[in-house]
Parts: C-alpha cells; structure tokens; sequence
C-alpha cells in the first residue's frame, strides 16, 4: 500500500459541496430543536425535565457561555453560538467516522477494525455494552470515532449528550450515505469539508458589511490552500534542504516542483541555517486551518527521517508528529479537522510492508493548538481552578491569572498574540508543564474540583474553563518558540474591513503593515522563525504590497532586512473557489536574514493563466527572472518589478491621467441611458467601464449632474474631480483585469476608468494604438500587478510615443474612425434594426416609438455611416405605434403585435435594398434569439421579455403584460409613455375591449373564453390597483420627502426603472416578475445617509427601499405643505 495523494476530483469536490452545505441547513435545525425541547436559552428550567435533563441543561448553558453566548439580566441566554457548535460535532462526529470506516481504521477496541455493517449488525444487540445506547450505525460509528480521537471530540462535551429528533437525525444519515466512498479518500477532502461548512456564514456575513471581528474572522478569513501551492512551497524548502544536505541521493518523495538555477543549487537557496538533522528541525503553521500543509510536510518528513536516519516507519511517523510539526488555529473547529487530518495521515502512513500503521494508543498527539480560544470567564474563576492543596498553589493561580490577561482578545488575535510580549515573559517556562498537569487531571473527573463547592451553574462552567485554559496553555507554549520553517497561507482581510480592536492592534504592534491582515501576519511569521539565517517564512498572501504605494515603508524595510530569496506570482484565479478567484496572490520565500544589496531574488510569473490546472504547470515549467535586492531599493517606492522595462519617456510627459467621480449614491444619481425621458439639463453623458476593447463603448450610462448645481455636485458624500478631462478626448482605461480601453470623448466617469487625455491631441491615435495593444498590459502589469490598478500606476509608464506614431500613421492614416455603433446599449446606436446587434429588440422599441439619443441629439459626433442609419430610419415611421400600447392579440381592431413587427422588419430591409427580404432572414432573426423553427408570436409571447431585460442590464424600458394566460391577454408597453392615463387607456381600452371579447365568447359558449375571461378580470383588477397606488402597489423613493412622493401611478422616469417598476412586479402583472429573468429587486442600497436626507431618522441612516406608504399618508403631507 501506498499514501494516497490525489486531490479530489472536482465533480466529487462539487457533489461534497452540495452535501455539506445542507448538511449545515438540517444540523441547525435539528441543534435547535433540541435545544429548545430542553429550554436551553429560557430562564427557567421546565417542571417537566428530569433532574438529569436539568443538569445536562446547566452543563449546555454553561457550554454556550464559554463558546459567547450572552447570558441577559432575566436569565434568558442567547443560543447561537451552542447551536454552531452542536451542529458541527453532531455532523462532524459521524463524517469522521466515515472517514475512519472507508480507511478501515473505525475500531471496536484496539486491534479490532470495525465497519459500517458491523455497526448496523452492533445496534441490533440488546447489551448496552455492545450498542453503546445507539439506534442506527451512524450513531454507533459516531461514538466510536468519538472514543478514538478524544483530543478532537472531548469525551465531556454535553453537545454529545444531546439527541436529535429523529427526522434530522435521518436525513444527516441519508447525507452521509450518498457520498461515494472515494471522496474519502483523497488527499485533501477533510480541507474542503470545512470550507464547504463555512461558506454560508461567509456569505451571511458579507452580506451584512459589518466590521470584522470575533464571530465573523473565522468564516471570511477561511480558504482551504490548493494543494499546487502546498507542493510548490514545501518542495522548494523541505526539498531543497534534501538535495544539499543528500546530494546524490534521491528524495524518498517525489519534488515535482523543486525549482534549481543552471548549476543545480536550490532557487529557493541552501537553508544553510537549518539544521543538518531533522530530528532537530521545527515547522509552525500558525493560521494552519484543516492542516493541509501540516499533513504535507508530514508526508515529506516522515519518509525522509526513514531515509537519512534509519527509522522504521512506525518510529518516523512518532517522531515526526512529536520533534517536527507543529500547528496553531484561530477556529476551534478547524483545530479539530487538523488534529484528525494528521492523525488519519499518519494511521495511513504505510509499514515497511505496505500495510497501513493503524491506529496506535502509544502514538504521539498531533502538536495542533488553538489559539482563539474564547475567555468569556473572568480571571477569578479561572484562578478558582486550583485547589487550596495544590502545590504552590498561590503562584499558580497568580500564572493562571496572567494567562488570562494574556489571551483576552484570543478569539480576534489568534496567532498575533504573542505571550512573551504581553506578559513580559512573567510567565515561567517551568508552570507551563505544572499548570497543564493540573488542569489535565481536572479534566479528567467526571467535575473538576473547584472553590465553588456543590453543584451549581458555576461548577457547571468549570469543565469548559479547564479546556480553555488547558488550550490556551499549549497555545501560548506554541506561541513562544522559535521555528526554523514558518509555512501558512496568511487570512486576507484589508484595513477597511477590520473592526476598530482589530486594527488598533495592527497599528500598534505592526503599523507599516496595517494595511491588510495579510501582511501583518507576514511580520507575525518572522517574529515566529529563527533569526540570523535559522528561521524561512513561507507563505501565500496577496501580492499587491509588492508594488502599492501604501506599502512601500513596509516593502523598503523588508528589502533591507529580510532576505526574499523565492518569489512566485499567481495572479487571478489561483483558488479554484469563485469567491476567491478575483484574489491576486503571490508564493513567498523569505530567510529571516539580512540580505545584502547582491541577494538575489528569484522569481517566476504563473500570473498569465485562468485556471489552477495551468498555474500549476506554469510553476513547475517557467523560466527563472532574477534581481536583486538592491535593484528593487532603486526602484521607485522600491516597488518590486521583476521584469525589466524599457528605457523611455514616461507616459506622464506627453498625457495626463486623472481619477474620475465618486457619487456618494450610485443608485441615485447614476441611470443607463435608457431610463429617463431624455437628458434635457437633468442628465449627463457618462463613459462606463467596457469589458473588452473597442473604439467605442462604454455609452451606457447619464450621471444627475444638473448643470454643477444638483444633490450630487452639492453633496458632502460626493467627490467631483476628473475636470481636467471632461470635454477633451483621450482613452478610457478600465482600472481592473486585463485592462480594456475605449475612446474616451470627454464625458463624466467615475472611478472605474481613468481617461489617458494626451497633450496634444495630434498623439490620440498613437496613444490608441499603445493602449490596445498587448504591450501595455505587459507593462502596466510589470508595475502593478494589483487586481484594480490606480491612474497613478499610468504615469509613469515607460512609452516609446516615435514608435506608436509610425504605428498609427500605418493602421490610422485617415485619422481614427469616428464615433459608431451597432450596439442598441450604447447611446451611439443609430437606431435602425437591419444592421443592430439584436435586430428584433430595435425593431420592438421602434414599434413601441422608442427613438435613440443619436437619432435625436444633432450635436452628436458620429460618423458618416451612423447618419446614413439614421436617416433610413424616418422610412419606418408610419409603423410606428401611437401611444406606445401593442397588444400580443388582435384588439380594437388593431393587427397582432406578430403582424405588425412583421411589417416593420420587412420594410427595415426592403427600404435599404429592395428585394432583400426573404423568409431566410427571418428564420435567422428567430434562430438567433433562441426561438428557432417557431414564429415571432411564440417569440414575442415567451422570450421577448427575458431577452429585453437581460440585454438592457435589466432595466427594461419595454414591459410586457399578461394575464398569465399563453393565448390570454398581453401586451407591450413603452414605460416612456406609461403615465397614469395611458394606464388607464390599457386598463379601459385595451384590456376592455379583449375582456368584452371574452364575454361574447363565454355567451357563444366558445372554448377557453371563461378562463380567459376571469384571467383578464383578475389582471384588471391588479392593474386598477396599480393605478390607485395603495401599499403593497406604491411606489417609494427614498431620497424625496413625504410631501413629494408619487401619489397612485405617477412615476418620475428620473428616478429609474427600479423603483418605478415595483407596483408591476409585486402585483406580478408582467410576463416575468422575480429573479433571475427579471433582476431587480429593492434591497437596503450600500452607504449611508447624511442627517438632512429625508428618510434618516426613520431608517437610522439606511438607504431603505423596501418600504411602503398610504395615501393617507402622502396625501396629508401635501396638503400640509
């Protein structure tokens, strides 16, 4: 037998995915109820508990203060952490077991492996003794595991003595039996296992934007590390240390991306600090989560001591977890999935045999502490933890007393804290082994002795302040050596993010590190290794440091007194997890050394690739960039540039480059276009970001502006700046990614783009050529290889301005084109639907009347092309409709909506060619809207709408009602015209005249005319409620006051088609009314208030949409004023 290594497949990484995120959802649920059943969180215990269902409630009480459960004046006590809790241990008891069985290393007793069916077969004995009191094999293999790993599932814990209702209970079993039994087995399981539990509280927690702080750190800082990063760190330090201390001599594991220089040496460099046994070698991993790297170096270690000591394997395997590895962990939980991945990896870990070692009782316990543990006790009780005969027992309780003080903030801290600095070394190395041996032997009673006496909820808490004090001990003895390998993947969290505790502690103890968790850690890593050369950090952080401004004190000081002797970019999309994908990071080498200006830096870039998959590869096969520390001194703010860049002017001294606005309000003052009735001296052009590069786009959005004099230019909460651009040309930068740019024409822009405005504007199309080209994302990213860029970052951009200038003469010679699109989002769109990118979206809002800006605006540059469209369109006006209403069926008279765009395409093609129509063109137009082999009612009747609001970044500006009926009524309205009468008019008019269809038919007796009739009837009613405007069918803007909010159906196009459409969607009268087909919704917008907004004190400052208002209401407010 061999280890297995294998990463999880990603369909299986999906299938646990899903497996345990709803393994969370009923765990909850079922740690609720129970803890209900028992009052756990009333103030009261119920008459109806026994008194050992009244104990057990005082132990889980006490349980839940010690995880931060508040306890109230009235006794109540809050439940949520107790619920986390029990529902992690409930599910995880038996996911281990699983893990176990699959391995077959699940034990009766020592030496007597046991499996799932023998489970089964045991719960059927009537002898207590067999069945341990459980009812399915889940529960018995659950016990089981429990009694085998004590360290990770404490025997006392009173979650364990709490029973879920049966219907959770089963369907956490059903969960479990679906997972193939090879997810079990691979390499990196257990480490997705808890990032698949946490994934809804991260996403609770971002959504909420609070501050980070104790109870959210663990869910947002958590990301399981992608075991290619793992390999290529442990490789290039564990490995490297093999080839030069056993040259010739091969590596007993494979060094799969073990990077060497042309003469064989190490890149990372010689470790010649480091030990030249391992047997005297430490390793930390201070932020070490499910224990991924612990459980690699052990994979590395243990076969290199058989190697270079002579070790058999089962003495390796002892020695390696007892001298070597060691792990410390924030979330207590993650501590627990560590501790079990080691140890499964090291009863896995194969004899000379190949055999599996097994599970040993003798074997040592894997040296994971956690160092968050919360101290929701005060220093008194802890102190109470000794007894009066105790050995100097005064003095002990006086280093219990420091401990405490030392570990108060834990739970934020975690690895930051550092014992030696906050005690000022009072507490003595020798109390570390007397006080542990005390608190273990508490700890081993059924209830700890204490100064408390008799029982009570007090000597209830004094169980849970025994395992925290006993675990913040090992932690703080972790905390205080010295390692000569340092090897985490640091948690990312930047300043803004952090609570105010939180980043006073940063500023205080790391202040040229503040800027992100990130590199405060980095900082917290080399205090943690050897100095003088013993001690290597290795970690996987965020490379933006590597070139911000923010961080060049810290960048400089590194330079100068740390040796970064391998470096490797990753860029975007190093995590396979989506949430992560945006991250740039970096794989950091560094000797806690002090380097001279020769120490090189070696160095490669995996940046360029977009999957995991081909980071990888690029890591083991990309050529060496090498320079020197004093090289990056030199440069400016000593950014780190690792490619060299050519030697010319820079970008600054033949353009400018300025940051664009910062509303205060998007929701508020930033449309598309497409949403109000026209721009008059409301609405400003404003260039957007594009996604790709084209000459133009990005003409998708007006900004409020009022001519400098509106909320916006007035507001404190905005920031007006860009001027120097507007009304001169230049190209638009977007400032993320791959950087894609437009011809920017002098518009507002926000800070997403940053225009590069030449000086003279003679050099406009050789800037163009530069900035379209690949050769300036090569060079922007030499500089900054951050996610999103600054306008800083351009200006000093080396450009070559002679040689762009021969390139555009070549390309431009007549000059860059002008303005035009084809585009219908864009407000350069010439309106006509033959040539559009849609044409049977243009050919429906020129039937509803709908006309495009440059249809409109004269003023407008366009080029020759886009005016020769235009002027095409004036053939289609006689079939345009009149007010803006078509209905789907025939009524008043009037062609079916099909018929009629019918005519309009036809002429849309037959008026610039005649004889260019053919039912080719249509079959096409339907193909390639998704409805192929069907005609354009079907299309009109069920894609239209989808279609509409997905192209038009759903904000439609044609709705389409319906009854809910597919031969019912429906129709298509321009909301541009959708005032209060011409609701009425569709109501009366229109929807009447069908309603009066149906009452016909009904009379004949015609099939469907009944449910037809009642369909409409009841789409009648709605919309006369619309149009009447009471709650829930108002509208509610929340920057008007009172007096100025719309009275019935009377909206204000300026205020956007989200907050107008509400009344249709919530009376679902449109033809698609929830998400996804129609995204709007009108959550809380991000931001606050100031205290003059009109709606402050009633939402404490929330921007607040959801909310509704009478009539009454608004009414008395106009009248008052």
């Amino acid at each position: 037998m061999t280890t297995n290594n294998q990463p999880l497949p990603k369909p299986l990484r999906t299938q646990l995915e899903h497996t345990v995120k709803s393994a969370r959802d009923v765990a909850e649920k079922g740690a609720s109820a129970a803890l209900s059943q028992l009052a756990v969180g009333e103030a009261k215990a119920p008459d109806y508990l026994t008194d050992a269902l009244k104990a057990l409630r005082r132990r889980l009480r006490a349980h839940g203060r010690a995880l931060g459960d508040k306890k109230a004046n009235d006794d109540t006590q809050a439940l949520q952490q107790l619920i986390w809790e029990t529902a992690y241990e409930h599910w995880h008891r038996m996911l281990f077991a699983r893990f176990l069985a699959e391995n077959g290393l699940l034990l009766w007793e020592p030496g007597a492996a046991v499996s799932l069916d023998d489970c089964e077969a045991l719960t059927q004995e009537t002898d207590p003794a067999m069945n341990l009191g459980a009812k399915t094999k889940w529960e018995l293999a659950g016990k089981l595991a429990a009694r085998m790993l004590p360290q990770v599932f404490k025997p006392q814990s009173p979650v364990f003595a709490l029973a879920f209702a049966p219907e959770h209970q089963r369907e956490l079993e059903r969960l479990l039996s679906g997972l193939p039994p090879e997810v079990f087995k691979a390499s990196d399981s257990l480490g997705w296992v808890y990032q698949f539990w946490q994934a809804k509280r991260k996403d609770e927690v971002n959504a909420s934007e609070v501050k980070i702080g104790t109870d959210e750190l663990p869910a947002v800082t958590q990301l399981f590390t992608e075991p290619y990063m793992v390999d290529f760190l442990l490789h290039n330090s564990l490995g490297a240390w093999w080839v030069t201390r056993h040259p010739g001599k091969p590596c007993p594991v494979p060094l799969t991306y073990l990077r060497t220089l042309e003469d064989g040496t190490p890149a990372a460099g010689k470790f010649e600090g480091w030990p030249d046994r391992l047997e005297d070698f430490t390793l930390l991993d201070p932020c070490c989560g499910s224990g991924h790297f612990l459980v690699a170096a052990f994979l590395m270690l243990a076969p290199m001591r058989m190697a270079a000591e002579g070790l058999t394997a089962m003495d390796a395997v002892d020695l390696v977890l007892q001298d070597n590895l060691h792990g410390l962990e924030l979330d207590p939980r993650c501590v627990e999935i560590a501790v079990f991945a080691l140890a499964l990896a090291a009863w896995r870990f194969p004899d000379e045999n190949g055999d599996p070692l097994g599970v040993r009782a003798d074997m040592p316990a894997p040296q994971v502490a956690c160092c968050g543990l919360k101290v929701a006790a005060k220093p008194e009780d802890w102190m109470a933890l000794v007894p009066d005969d105790a050995a100097n027992a005064a003095y002990l309780r006086q280093e219990l007393r420091l401990l405490h003080a030392s570990f108060a903030q834990a739970p934020l801290l975690g690895s930051l804290l550092d014992p030696a600095r906050s005690l000022k070394n009072d507490l003595a190395t020798s109390s570390f082994d007397t006080l542990r041996n005390l608190l273990g032997r508490a700890l081993a009673t059924e209830r700890p002795a204490t100064l408390w006496g008799p029982a009570s909820e007090l000597q209830d808490d004094s169980w849970d302040l025994a395992i925290t004090a006993k675990g913040l001990l090992d932690a703080a003895r972790l905390l205080d050596g010295r390692y000569h390998l340092v090897v985490t993947n640091v948690p990312y969290l930047a300043r803004g993010k952090q609570n105010d505790t939180l980043k006073g502690y940063c500023e205080s103890h790391y202040p040229e590190a503040k800027n992100d968790l990130a590199n405060v850690f980095l900082e917290r890593c080399l205090e943690l290794s050897h100095n003088q050369g013993a001690g290597v950090v290795q970690v996987v952080m965020p490379q933006n440091w590597l070139f911000l401004t923010s961080y060049k004190k810290q960048r400089a000081d590194l330079l100068r007194r740390v040796h970064m002797s391998l470096l490797a970019r990753l860029g975007m999309a190093a995590f396979d997890v989506m949430d992560w994908w945006a991250f740039n990071v970096m794989l950091l080498t560094a000797t806690n050394a002090t380097p001279s200006a020769d120490s090189e830096i070696h160095a490669y870039d995996a940046s360029p690739p977009r999957t995991t998959g081909e980071k990888a590869s690029l890591l083991r096969t990309e050529p060496l960039h090498a320079t020197t520390h004093g090289a990056q001194l030199r440069n400016p703010d000593s950014k780190v540039i690792l490619n060299e860049v050519a030697d010319a002017e820079p970008l600054s001294a033949v353009a400018g480059v300025v940051q664009g606005l910062a509303t205060g309000d998007l929701p508020r003052h930033l449309l598309t276009w497409w949403e109000p009735a026209s721009r008059h001296d409301v609405w400003s052009y404003f260039q957007a970001a594009v996604d790709e590069t084209c000459l133009y786009r990005g003409r998708t959005h007006v900004v409020r502006w009022e001519q400098g004099a509106g909320p916006m230019a007035l507001s404190s909460q905005a920031r007006i700046q860009g001027q120097a651009a507007w009304g001169r040309r230049g190209i638009s930068v977007r400032l993320m990614r791959h950087l894609p740019v437009s011809i920017y024409d002098g518009d507002f822009f926000d800070q997403s783009t940053a225009p590069i405005v030449p000086s003279d504007e003679g050099d406009l199309a050789a800037l163009w050529c530069f900035a379209s080209s690949p050769d300036f994302l090569s060079t922007v990213r030499a500089f900054d290889q951050a996610l999103s860029v600054t306008e800083g970052t351009f200006r000093g951009l080396p450009v070559d301005l002679a040689y762009w200038r021969q390139v555009a003469a070549e390309r431009y010679p007549n000059g860059l084109p002008k303005p035009y699109s084809d585009d219908p989002t864009q407000w350069l769109f010439h309106g006509h639907p033959q040539p559009a990118t849609d044409p049977l979206q243009v050919a429906v809002a020129r039937l509803l009347g709908y006309r495009w800006p440059a249809e409109t605006d004269t003023a407008m540059e366009l080029a020759d092309e886009a005016r020769a469209w235009i002027a095409r369109c004036d053939k289609l006006a006689e079939y345009i409709d009149d007010d803006g209403i078509v209905c789907l069926p025939s009524v008043r008279g009037e062609p079916a909506a099909h018929d009629r765009l019918l005519k309009l395409l036809i002429a849309a093609w037959e008026t610039v060619q005649p004889g260019s129509w053919k039912p080719a063109v249509l079959d096409k137009l339907l193909l390639d809207a998704d409805c192929a082999g069907k005609g354009l009612d079907v299309w009109l009747r069920d894609k239209f709408f989808e279609q509409h609001a997905k192209r038009f970044h759903h904000r439609p500006f044609i709705w389409h009602v319906w009854d809910g009926l597919k031969d019912g009524f429906a129709a298509l309205v321009n909301y541009h015209q959708l005032d209060a009468k011409n609701l009425e008019r569709l109501i009366h008019t229109y929807l009447g005249d069908w309603i009066r269809q149906q009452e016909a038919g009904v009379r004949d007796g015609i099939d469907g005319a009944q449910p037809r009739l009642a369909a409409a009837q009841q789409l009648k009613r709605r919309l006369e409620l619309i149009l009447k405007g009471e709650p829930p069918y108002d509208i509610f803007v929340r920057w008007k006051p009172l007096a100025e909010q719309p009275i019935g159906w009377n909206p204000d196009l300026n205020d956007g088609v989200r907050l107008n459409i509400r009344p249709f969607m919530t009376a679902e009268v449109l033809r698609h009314n929830k998400k996804p087909k129609l995204n709007v919704s009108w959550d809380k917008d991000r931001g606050k208030d100031v205290e003059s907004a009109p709606w402050f004190h009633k939402f404490k400052g929330d921007r607040m949409n959801d909310y509704h208002l009478t009539l009454h209401e608004k009414m008395s407010s106009r009248e008052a004023s």
